[in-house]
C-alpha cells in the first residue's frame, strides 16, 4: 500500500478526507494517488471527480481521517478499475459512520 508524508501529514491511498479549503470545503474524498515530488494529493469522491480523473489537493488543505478503505486501495494497487458507482457507495457508507 502507497503512503506519503506530504506537508507533515501522513497520506494513504484508500484513505477517507475532508476538503478543509478551497470551493469544495466540507466535501469528502478517497485518496487515489500520491505524488511527493509535486506536494500533490489526488483525491476522487466517484462522482465530480472519478478515479480515472482525480482531483488535485495541496495536502495542507485536507484534513485525513483514521478511514481507509481497503477495498479501493487494494484495487488501485492492482491496477484495477474501480466503478464509480460502488466508490460512491463505499464513501457514503464511511461517511454514515
Amino acid at each position: 500500500m502507497e503512503m506519503g508524508l506530504i506537508g507533515g501529514s501522513l497520506f494513504q491511498i484508500g484513505q477517507v478526507v475532508l476538503s478543509r479549503k478551497g470551493k469544495d470545503a466540507g466535501k469528502w474524498y478517497v485518496v487515489v494517488k500520491i505524488q511527493p515530488e509535486d506536494n500533490r494529493i489526488f483525491v476522487s469522491d466517484g462522482d465530480k471527480f472519478p478515479v480515472s480523473k482525480p482531483k488535485a489537493k495541496n495536502p495542507l488543505h485536507l484534513q485525513g481521517t483514521r478511514w481507509v478503505i481497503e477495498e479501493v486501495a487494494q484495487r488501485i494497487a492492482r491496477g484495477e478499475e474501480l466503478d464509480k458507482g460502488r466508490l460512491q457507495y463505499l464513501l457514503s457508507h464511511v461517511r454514515e459512520k
